[in-house]
């Protein structure tokens, strides 16, 4: 008796679910379509297909003119309000039955592009020079990118896990999700970190030979290619990983002090003076030019908050006595600062 209801139940048209989708209904029309598509679960996967494709192309729209950040959690959170879970199954059932609705305006597709707009396209964040840049990916996992650190995830997850690729630092609290590992991978792959759902801070900057992971809290797993052995961290311990000697250590490690930068805040404690010059360059977008080489011997004690770089250096040349000029180059990408240290 119930198949004998189901297969009298008409399906709306075309125009009436592209408006129940953008919330352009009335009460009369919003119930219409809730009914159709309670009577059949085949009924409500069509209709989140039909939303999910309808908000990734504004999705692809917005990103070209608008942050990339800012454009996904507007449509992050409307996909949120009108999906309640989101099914990749049925495709080529759906894909008849979408064809017809696409034929409206610019949904306007032949199948085969169709079956396209079902995979997922690669979105690449960059963080500006001298900024920190946060940003939500779609399964919720919350990411936080240090100044000239960018990361490339797909709009949406289809795999069995859920890969992003990372140059520079970030932060991430990732969501948990047992069926889909986490994986933040570096170097084309050769160095990966598999999460279920923790927090942790990984910086990989391409042109140092050191990556760093360290663990805030649950669990990840390190993996390198080549090497049998699995690396489980625990949280307040960091794994650093020589690229030139293809060895990893594990150590204890502040977490604080791991991510000072998340807060604009530098903090050194007897930090050798080319670690103490790497993440001033990075932190304040400069150059740094040693004119005298005992200045790499030195080691630097500071905590500077919200600071313009010029402070800094006042106070590394009133604690170290180490002199400096700021000078101004043009390359190819433009005008760069060049901080000029001398003894």
């Amino acid at each position: 008796m119930e198949l004998e209801e189901k297969s009298h139940i008409e399906m709306p048209d075309e125009s009436l679910l592209l408006r129940y989708i953008t919330g352009e209904v009335t009460q009369e029309e919003k119930l219409l379509v809730k009914e159709w598509s309670r009577k059949d679960t085949g009924n409500e996967e069509l209709l989140i297909q039909l939303a999910r494709i309808y908000y990734a192309q504004k999705t692809q729209q917005r990103i070209k003119n608008r942050d990339t950040e800012a454009a996904f959690r507007i449509v992050n959170n409307k996909i949120k309000k009108k999906v309640r879970r989101v099914f990749l199954q049925r495709v080529a059932v759906a894909a008849s039955f979408i064809i017809g609705v696409l034929g409206i305006g610019s949904f306007f597709f032949q199948y085969s592009g169709l079956q396209e707009s079902f995979l997922p396209s690669m979105i690449t964040v960059e963080s500006n020079d001298n900024s920190r840049t946060r940003l939500v990916l779609p399964d919720g996992t919350e990411v936080c990118l240090n100044s000239g650190s960018s990361i490339t995830y797909p709009s949406h997850y289809t795999d069995s896990e859920r890969n992003v690729t990372l140059t520079g630092e970030a932060y991430f609290k990732v969501t948990h999700n047992e069926e889909k590992p986490f994986v933040v991978s570096t170097l084309d792959k050769k160095y990966q970190i598999k999460v279920l759902g923790t927090e942790f801070n990984m910086q990989a900057y391409g042109d140092d030979n050191v990556i760093q992971t360290t663990l805030i809290a649950g669990s990840v797993q390190v993996d390198i290619q080549g090497k049998d052995t699995k690396t489980v961290l625990s949280p307040s311990q960091k794994a650093i990983y020589s690229v030139q000697d293809n060895e990893l250590q594990v150590v204890t490690a502040n977490t604080d002090r791991e991510t000072d930068w998340m807060y604009s805040r530098l903090v050194f404690k007897k930090t050798p003076m080319p670690e103490v010059l790497a993440r001033l360059s990075r932190f304040y977008n400069v150059e740094f030019d040693v004119r005298n080489k005992i200045i790499n011997t030195y080691t630097f004690t500071g905590t500077f908050e919200d600071k313009p770089l010029y402070q800094v250096l006042d106070y590394m040349r009133i604690s170290s006595q180490i002199d400096y000029n700021i000078t101004y180059q043009k390359d190819e990408k433009g005008t760069k600062s060049v901080v000029v240290l001398r003894r």
